[in-house]
């Protein structure tokens, strides 16, 4: 967060030199957000096909910043997470309660926390071009983290990811997001 406020505020004098382009640099004082997200997650695991979809959905939460570097590439850095629940093989992740013993399988859940960095294109203003007032907006991802879970037993492992984030504007500072 230091670094989002100590940047926020800082001028880049040469700005107003730089040739126009389509992908111009707009400044390191221009386009940064933040919000925050709340919703449901779905875990697909190797054996979790045999167990109801509507048992596997788990609350899910985000909250992140960043920056459009210009009209069409941005970054940000998110911190998210929520409950997982799924089935396993494995007795050291499960929970204990069994599913299907003639398949060896019992119930997983555990709660998990992801930090990442994305880098973003914002195809509609690439297609279109920016405009303030766009209703929907369309938003392919990639990015990489570290993922955590805190329940027993306790893992870390790297995190690589892509997503579709599609916006759509409520107001000047509320957007309704749908993050796949």
């Amino acid at each position: 967060m230091l670094t989002f406020v100590s940047t926020a505020f800082a001028n880049n004098p040469l700005e107003d030199k730089l040739p126009v382009s389509k992908y111009q640099f707009n400044g390191l004082s221009n386009y940064w957000f933040f919000g925050a997200n709340v919703g449901a997650n779905i875990f697909f695991g190797d054996h979790d096909k045999q167990y109801d979809f509507g048992k596997r959905i788990g609350p899910a939460f985000e909250i992140y910043g960043g920056k459009w570097f210009n009209d069409a590439f941005g970054g940000r850095v998110a911190l998210s997470g929520g409950r997982m629940k799924g089935l396993t093989q494995d007795v050291s992740l499960s929970n204990g309660v069994e599913y299907d013993p003639s398949q060896w399988l019992s119930e997983q859940r555990f709660t998990y926390f992801n930090l990442r960095a994305d880098v973003m294109f914002n195809w509609s203003n690439d297609i279109s071009g920016f405009d303030a007032n766009r209703i929907y907006t369309m938003i392919p991802y990639a990015g990489v983290g570290v993922s955590t879970s805190f329940d027993e037993p306790a893992v870390t492992r790297f995190s690589p990811h892509v997503g579709f984030l599609q916006t759509i504007r409520m107001s000047d500072k509320l957007d309704f997001n749908i993050d796949i």
